[in-house]
C-alpha cells in the first residue's frame, strides 16, 4: 500500500505512563541516546519508562523495574491494508524529544506521557493512523462492549490489556476509536487502535489497575469519584465490573489478592458486580461512585443447570438455541465471546439439545428457540449454591411449510477476514435456527461446509452448496454472491478489476450458477447500486450492468430499520418495471453468533433440500419468499411466486395466507401490483406467547394463521404482483440483540395479457 503525501492531515497520538507508586523510586537506567541524524534508534526517557523508537516504525516501551516490555509499531491504514509508518530520518533532539519526517515525539515529564504528532506533508498520511501492540495472549476489555474475543473489530473510548503487574490502557481522548484484535503471528495476537488521521489523539498508559483507569478517564475528560470496597467468596484476585444505566460494561478492574479495591470511576457508572470466572459472578449492586460506605460484592459458588431440548411432538432430541436471561436482579450470564456457538454471551447453541453448565446463584428464565417455524419454550429456574437444576424444554413445529425450506444464502465464517466464527460453529448456528439449506459466502474465498457437517453429524438437517462473496476492492464497487462454485477453483476476479470482468468470471463454466447483488445500498464501497451512482428514486444508470440473477432485498445488517429495506425494495420494483426478471432474496449476512443471528432474515424456497442443485434452480426461478418472521402464501388463480399467469379478463382472483409462530407479531399485509399497493389487510396484533403449546398439531397449526383472505385485483395490463406482511413489535422482546420488526415479501407473480 502506498500512502500519499496529499492524504496527510495533522494528528497526535499521546502515549502516557501512570506507573503505581508501589514501584518505588528507581534510578533511571542511562541508555545511550542517539544524536546523529538518521539514527537506527532513539531512546527517550520518562520517570517510569524508556521509549525506544526505531527507524522501521517500531516502538518498544520498557518499565524501569524491568517487569514488562511492550512491543508495538506506528501504522497507517487505507484500502483494507495497513503498513508500518517508517521513520527514515529519525533523529534525537535531547533526552525527551525526537523527530522524523513522519512524526515528532515529545516526553511530557509532568504527565509522564509521550506525545506523537504526525507531521503534515510527510509520506505517513493515511485515512487512519494509530498504534499496534502485541498482546501475547492477554485479555482485552473495551469500555461499552466488554471483554473482546481473540478476533474482534469494535469501537469504543477506553480499552485495557490486562496484566498482573502492569496492565495497559488506551483511550481516544473523548472520541471513539476503532479497536481491532488481529493475528500478529502464529502465537500472538495484536491490538490495533486507529483514529482518522485528521483527529488522531490516543493515550497509551501502563501501570496498575487503580493507576491506569484514572489516567484514561482524565484523558477522556470523564469526571470520577471514589469507589472502595471488597469482594468475598473467592480466594485471590477477582474482577469488579461497572455498568452504566443501559447495562453496558464501562470498566473492569482487578482486586488485590485479598479482594480489596479502591479507585476512581465515572459518574455514569450506576451498578457493579464482581466476577471470579465467566460463570461465577456476584449479584449486581447499585452503588453510585462517591457513596460514603464500602461496596460489598460476593462471588460464592453457584450451582449447575442441565437442559434437555426435545421436539414437543416426536420427543426426539432437538438442536436448538438456548437463551439464559437473569431476572429479578440476577445478571445475564456470559458463556463466552460473541463468536462461539458453544457460548456467546447468554446464548448457547445446543447440538442435539443437551447441555450442562455452571451458573451463578440467582433466578433465570431459560428459553429454547428453533427459528421462525417453531414455538419458543421457556422455564423459570432458581439456581442455588452447590445444587443442580434439571430443565426440559420442548419447542413445537407449528407453522406448516410442507413444500418449502428455509435458506440462508449469505453467511460468513472463517476464513472470511472479518468473521471469527469457525465453520463448525456456523453450521451449528444454522441448524439451531431451523435453516435447511445454506451457502457459505466467504470474502473472495470458497466456503465449504462438508467437513463441518460430517463432524457434527447433521447431514440430514443441513444441505449446502459451496459459494463465494466476490468482495471488490482497488476499486471497491460492491459485493456479489456467486454459487454453486467449485471448491478447488479460484474465485471470480475481485481486485484491480471492473464489473464486466466480475460478471463474466462469475458466469464462466456454469450457466445454472446464480449471481446475487448483495446489500446493494449499504455504502458506496460495498453497495453496487450506490457505487454506480443510482440515486434512490432516480432513473437506472446506463453504466449499471443488469445481467445478474437476484437482488438481496433484505439483508441482516439492514433488518433493524425497515426504512433501509424499503429503499432497496423501491430499486427492485423499478428493475421489475423496466422489464427485468430477478429473484428477491433475504439473508442474514451473519458474521457472529451473539449478534446478527444466522437465519434472520431467510429465503423460503419451494424445493427439496435433499437435492441442492434443485434448490439452486428453484431460487433462480423465483419460487421463493423472503422473511424474518411471517410466512406468506400468495396464490393467483393457481399461480404462485415465480410463476406466470396468462389471462384475458381484467379481474384476477386469488388468496393470501399469512402465518406466524405465536411469538412473532403481524399487524398488516399488502398486495402490490406494479409497485403500487392494490389491497391492504389489517391484522389484529396478538400478545407474545411462549411456553408449551397446547392441543393437537392441527390445532396448533391453525392458531398460527393470522390472515386468510381473498385477493381481488383489477389488472388491465401485463405487470407483476407481490405480497408483503409486517409486524410492529421487534423480535428482541424475546430474542436478545435482535431489534428486528417482522417483515416478509413474496417473489413476483408475472401477469401477462
Amino acid at each position: 500500500m502506498t500512502l500519499e503525501a496529499s492524504d496527510v492531515r495533522a494528528g497526535v497520538i499521546v502515549v502516557g505512563l501512570a506507573l503505581s507508586a508501589i514501584l518505588g523510586v528507581h534510578a533511571l537506567h542511562q541508555c545511550g541516546v542517539a544524536r546523529e541524524r538518521a539514527a537506527p534508534s532513539v531512546t527517550l526517557e520518562s520517570k517510569h519508562a524508556h521509549y525506544t523508537l526505531f527507524r522501521d516504525g517500531r516502538i518498544r516501551i520498557e518499565t524501569v523495574d524491568g517487569a514488562r516490555t511492550i512491543e508495538g509499531d506506528l501504522i497507517g491504514e487505507d484500502d483494507q491494508s495497513a503498513r508500518v509508518i517508517a521513520l527514515d530520518d529519525l533523529a534525537s533532539d535531547g533526552p525527551a524529544r525526537a523527530h522524523a519526517g513522519a512524526a515528532t515525539f515529545d516526553v511530557d515529564v509532568a504527565h509522564d506521557a509521550l506525545e506523537i504528532t504526525f507531521n503534515p506533508n510527510s509520506d505517513a498520511g493515511s485515512s487512519d493512523v494509530g498504534i499496534r501492540l502485541v498482546l501475547a495472549g492477554r485479555v482485552v476489555f473495551l469500555s461499552g462492549r466488554g471483554e473482546l474475543g481473540d478476533v474482534a473489530d469494535e469501537s469504543g473510548k477506553l480499552a485495557t490489556i490486562e496484566d498482573v503487574l502492569h496492565p495497559i490502557g488506551v483511550v481516544a481522548r473523548g472520541e471513539e476509536m476503532s479497536a481491532a484484535i488481529e493475528q500478529a503471528s502464529a502465537k500472538n495476537a495484536a491490538l490495533r487502535v486507529m483514529r482518522p488521521a485528521e483527529d488522531a489523539k490516543i493515550t497509551l498508559a501502563i501501570g496498575n489497575a487503580s493507576g491506569v483507569w484514572p489516567l484514561l478517564f482524565e484523558h477522556a475528560k470523564m469526571a470520577t469519584k471514589r469507589v472502595k470496597g471488597n469482594v468475598t467468596g473467592a480466594p485471590g484476585t477477582s474482577h469488579v465490573v461497572g455498568l452504566d444505566a443501559e447495562g453496558s460494561p464501562i470498566l473492569r478492574i482487578a482486586t488485590d489478592v485479598a479482594g480489596h479495591f479502591d479507585f476512581g470511576a465515572p459518574e455514569t457508572v450506576t451498578s457493579w458486580y464482581a466476577s471470579a470466572s465467566a460463570t461465577r459472578t456476584s449479584a449486581p449492586v447499585i452503588y453510585p461512585p462517591g457513596t460514603a460506605w464500602d461496596l460489598k460484592l460476593d462471588v460464592s459458588d453457584g450451582g449447575e443447570v442441565h437442559v434437555r431440548t426435545l421436539d414437543a411432538d416426536t420427543k426426539a432430541p432437538l438442536t436448538a438455541r438456548l437463551i439464559v436471561h437473569g431476572i429479578d436482579g440476577t445478571l445475564d450470564p456470559s458463556f463466552g465471546p460473541d463468536y462461539r456457538a458453544s457460548g456467546a454471551g447468554p446464548i448457547i447453541d445446543a447440538l442435539r439439545g443437551e447441555i450442562t453448565t455452571p451458573l451463578p446463584a440467582g433466578k433465570y428464565r431459560i428459553a429454547a428457540t428453533k427459528g421462525i417455524e417453531w414455538t419458543i419454550d421457556t422455564r423459570v429456574i432458581q439456581v442455588e449454591p452447590g445444587k443442580r437444576v434439571d430443565v426440559e424444554l420442548a419447542p413445537r413445529h407449528v407453522v406448516p411449510t410442507p413444500d418449502e425450506i428455509g435458506c440462508d444464502l449469505h453467511v460468513h465464517a472463517r476464513p472470511s477476514f472479518d468473521a471469527p466464527v469457525t465453520a463448525e460453529d456456523r453450521v451449528l448456528s444454522l441448524v439451531a435456527a431451523g435453516i435447511d439449506f445454506a451457502v457459505p459466502t466467504e470474502h473472495n474465498l470458497i466456503g465449504n461446509y462438508a467437513p463441518s457437517i460430517k463432524v457434527l453429524g447433521v447431514e440430514s438437517e443441513l444441505a449446502f452448496v459451496p459459494g463465494v462473496e466476490v468482495t471488490t476492492y482497488m476499486p471497491k464497487f460492491g459485493h456479489f454472491g456467486v454459487f454453486p462454485w467449485q471448491v478447488d477453483k479460484p474465485p471470480p476476479p475481485f481486485k484491480n478489476t471492473d464489473i464486466a470482468k466480475v460478471f463474466a468470471g462469475a458466469r464462466a463454466g456454469d450457466a445454472k450458477r446464480i449471481l446475487i447483488v448483495h446489500h446493494p445500498r449499504l455504502t458506496r464501497e460495498i453497495g453496487y447500486f450506490t457505487a454506480f451512482g443510482w440515486k434512490p428514486g432516480g432513473p437506472i444508470p446506463i453504466a449499471l450492468r443488469t445481467d445478474f440473477d437476484a437482488v438481496e432485498v433484505y439483508n441482516g445488517y439492514e433488518s433493524a430499520s425497515l426504512d433501509h429495506v424499503e429503499v432497496v425494495l423501491a430499486d427492485y420494483y423499478a428493475l421489475l418495471n423496466a422489464g427485468h426478471r430477478y429473484t428477491a432474496t433475504g439473508s442474514s449476512d451473519s458474521h457472529r453468533i451473539q449478534y446478527q443471528w444466522a437465519g434472520y432474515p431467510r429465503t423460503m424456497v419451494r424445493a427439496d433440500a435433499s437435492d441442492p442443485l434443485a434448490v439452486v434452480a428453484a431460487i433462480k426461478a423465483g419460487h421463493a419468499t423472503v422473511t424474518s418472521g411471517p410466512i406468506i402464501e400468495l396464490d393467483l388463480q393457481g399461480t404462485r411466486p415465480g410463476g406466470d399467469l396468462v389471462m384475458s379478463p381484467r379481474t384476477v382472483l386469488g388468496r393470501l395466507v399469512v402465518r406466524a409462530a405465536p411469538w412473532v407479531d403481524v399487524t398488516s399485509a399488502n398486495v402490490i401490483v406494479g409497485g403500487r399497493i392494490a389491497q391492504t389487510f389489517d391484522i389484529p396484533t396478538r400478545p407474545m406467547t411462549t411456553g408449551p403449546e397446547p392441543g393437537t398439531s392441527e390445532e396448533a397449526a391453525k392458531r398460527t394463521i393470522r390472515l386468510d383472505a381473498e385477493v381481488r385485483l383489477d389488472i388491465p395490463d401485463s405487470t407483476w404482483v407481490v405480497a408483503t406482511a409486517r409486524g410492529a413489535r421487534p423480535l428482541d422482546d424475546i430474542l436478545p440483540f435482535m431489534p428486528i420488526e417482522p417483515f416478509a415479501i413474496t417473489n413476483p407473480i408475472f401477469v401477462h395479457r
